[in-house]
């Protein structure tokens, strides 16, 4: 069974910041495409949906339950976000794929055998003893999807996953994400319309914070019925 959200009223504000604005949407299909302009609160909402960060008002609801601070590991468990900028360690790349499996108790044998597996997807298999910090930023990105995937969560969020990448490393991600999207949810904040249309099959437009519209992508990119929308989609400002 896919994993659903159910978003109740949710606010977040950063002092006089408001990122999100009392927003409601149940997310149960997938892939998701959050759009719009820079700083529409579409980071803050992923970092949320991935229990980085709580709510200042509202409900999140995860599988049917009420996430709050005390189960909000149980979502962590479930939910893992890629970030735009890779966070690696200075170690190897087998190291750092590694990781998150040796936090959660799997032996040292299994851990290795999923890492190489993860890594060989991604085009990574003869980086395994490489220093993971002296890669380019490419390949630091497919190593972090590896570690992210290798540890099979039902959620995969994604911030700019191909922002700045070259073709080669864009294509083996998207190739990469599209198969787990085929047992997972995806949701993936971006700017590029060329990863809209390959990755996603819905999207949702947020613009200050609030959810402007939503829909399939053919309805949200070829025939936006919000002026707003439109006017995103053509690049007008």
């Amino acid at each position: 069974m896919p994993s659903t959200y159910r978003l109740d009223d949710i606010s977040r504000d950063y002092g006089r910041v408001t990122a999100l604005d009392r927003l409601t949407v149940d997310i149960n299909d997938g892939p998701v495409a959050l759009i719009g302009y820079s700083g529409a609160g579409k980071t803050t909402l992923l970092r949320i949906l991935a229990g980085l960060e709580a709510p200042c008002a509202g409900k999140i609801i995860f599988n049917d339950v009420e996430i709050t601070e005390k189960n909000a590991q149980s979502l962590r468990r479930d939910v893992t976000m890629l970030f735009q900028e890779p966070v690696l360690f200075s170690r190897s790349v087998l190291e750092n794929v590694m990781y998150g499996l040796t936090l959660r108790g799997t032996s040292k044998e299994e851990a290795r055998n999923r890492s190489l597996e993860a890594l060989a997807n991604l085009g990574l298999e003869t980086f395994e003893n490489r220093r993971a910090t002296k890669l380019s930023g490419g390949e630091q990105q497919r190593v972090s999807l590896a570690r992210a995937l290798v540890l099979e969560p039902k959620v995969l969020l994604l911030d700019e996953p191909t922002s700045n990448l070259d073709p080669a490393n864009a294509t083996l991600m998207i190739s990469e994400i599209r198969e787990f999207a085929k047992r997972g949810l995806v949701l993936i904040s971006t700017h590029n319309f060329l990863d809209v249309r390959r990755l996603a099959k819905w999207a949702i437009y947020l613009e200050k914070g609030k959810i402007i519209d939503k829909g399939s992508i053919e309805d949200l990119l070829d025939n936006p019925k919000d002026e707003r929308v439109r006017k995103f989609v053509n690049g007008e400002f």
